[in-house]
């Protein structure tokens, strides 16, 4: 069977899960923060791809706009939100991105590698690059806005498979750096993994394909993502718990309206500390209320 990393850790996280995705292919909304990460990827890739030339950063503002999708958000304000925090990144990848520096090797790299005889394993990787002193370097995209510790990074079974599959389709890529580059922070967090790491993730995908071949009941499997499963409406284990949101217009609505006020208290914020600032005050009263803050900079407000 072909098996791909995401397939791999769906099935080890709910076997159930695994069912609904990749054999019922049961069709999922797609999400605000899945959307908004894959066309920042889109928009990097649309850049990698015109290396060695540098085009002008409106270009990639103007390719973001043109992609950019609205009616997926739930309000006009998180599409907002969410379309100026992709601008920043653009503007933080393109003034550290130097065309014609690194040997890209490959973009969007699709790959499929024998795993046994039985199974292929397939993914795709953001960008691979070949280093002026022989090693090869896998780059991978993120738009996290936490950082993982170096500890997660470092045994993080996803950038093994990649390390796996270069070493495949490049024999002589005996050196492997491991990149994740996050976007929002600038910063880019390497790794490496020994031979033996390799082999073992391999053993381990392996078996895990073999579990799917022979698997009957896909029971579901309780975990930490529970709540964020699209499929908590068919699960067994979640019956009663689960409201259905299409149906609740009047929750919809509040719901709506809450993230329009946060939206709002973001943008006056900061009028109200310019003003205490600019009259060097912590509180300011009128008749029905009295605004202060306190040290840590935060407004409280009093009847």
């Amino acid at each position: 069977m072909r098996i791909s990393y995401s397939a791999y850790d769906t099935f080890n996280r709910c076997p159930l899960q695994y069912k609904f995705s990749y054999i019922e292919q049961i069709e999922r909304p797609e999400k605000p923060e899945l959307f908004f990460g894959s066309l920042i990827h889109k928009t990097v890739q649309f850049a990698l791809k015109k290396d060695p030339i540098l085009p002008k950063e409106q270009e990639l503002m103007d390719f973001l706009k043109i992609k950019w999708q609205p009616e997926i958000f739930s309000s006009k304000n998180e599409s907002q939100q969410y379309f100026e925090f992709g601008k920043e990144m653009i503007r933080k990848f393109y003034a550290d991105w130097q065309p014609g520096l690194r040997n890209i090797v490959a973009t969007e790299k699709y790959f499929q590698v024998p795993l046994s005889s039985k199974h292929i394993l397939s993914g795709l990787i953001d960008r691979i690059d070949k280093l002026p002193y022989g090693a090869f370097e896998i780059i991978d995209y993120k738009t996290n806005k936490a950082l993982p510790t170096q500890l997660e990074i470092d045994t993080d079974k996803q950038l093994a498979i990649y390390n796996l599959a270069v070493q495949s389709l490049w024999p002589e890529a005996q050196d492997v750096r491991l990149t994740l580059y996050f976007l929002k922070h600038n910063l880019k967090i390497t790794t490496k993994r020994q031979p033996y790491e390799i082999e073992q993730i391999k053993t381990e995908v392996i078996n895990i394909a073999d579990k799917i071949e022979n698997e009957k009941e896909f029971a579901p499997k309780a975990n930490k993502f529970c709540d964020w499963c699209d499929f908590r409406h068919l699960c067994p284990l979640q019956e009663g718990k689960v409201e259905n949101r299409e149906q609740n217009d009047d929750i919809n609505k509040i719901i709506e309206e809450y993230i329009e006020a946060q939206q709002k208290i973001k943008d006056l914020e900061p009028q109200i500390h310019q003003h205490f600032d600019l009259e060097k005050i912590e509180e300011f009263s009128n008749k029905e209320i009295t605004i202060t803050r306190d040290k840590d900079k935060k407004i409280i407000i009093k009847n």
